[in-house]
């Protein structure tokens, strides 16, 4: 019988070990990152917009939020403006920045559309861009919504509908 022997020569120094621990930590990185699951919100807001002509209106948002800190959301509204017999349905759509903890803070900016209604003859259907600020408090499923908006609205429209407008609200998450 032929007995074979080898030897074994462990090292101190490995050469790879910094590119396998590199590699083994991005993969848990994008694996984390990848399959961490996003969450859904759906909001009803009251809007207050500080323009040449004041205008109050409700609002509808649907946010989906990816890897805990960026949001994607849509919107749909109605505000009314007295002094000019103007309502607008703004559509919009956004990408926002968050925090995620239980107060969460947040800013985005976004493109929107906004169809109007109005007896001023040279008031038309408007595009235009935002910028948004704003903070929710959420406990579990349920939450509150408090943010500013910077408009900047395209043509004679906005030349009157530039402004800030401001919405308070409560939402549902899952």
């Amino acid at each position: 019988m032929l007995l074979l022997s080898s030897t074994v020569h462990l090292s101190t120094h490995n050469p790879l070990l910094p590119m396998r621990t590199l590699l083994l930590s991005l993969t848990c990185f994008f694996l984390c990152v990848t399959s961490a699951p996003a969450a859904s919100s759906l909001a009803a807001y009251g809007s207050y917009w500080d323009a040449k002509d004041d205008g109050n209106g409700i609002g509808i948002r649907y946010r989906q939020t990816f890897a805990g800190f960026v949001g994607v959301e849509g919107r749909g509204g109605y505000v009314e403006f007295d002094d000019t017999d103007t309502k607008a349905y703004p559509l919009d759509a956004s990408v926002n920045l968050r925090l995620p903890f239980m107060i969460s803070p947040y800013f985005g900016v976004g493109l929107g559309y906004l169809p109007v209604s109005s007896s001023v003859p040279s008031f038309d259907n408007e595009t235009g861009s935002f910028a948004q600020l704003g903070i929710e408090v959420s406990i579990v499923w349920i939450g509150a919504m408090a943010e500013v908006r910077w408009h900047d609205i395209s043509g004679k429209t906005g030349d009157y509908l530039d402004g800030n407008s401001y919405q308070l609200g409560v939402f549902l998450k899952w």
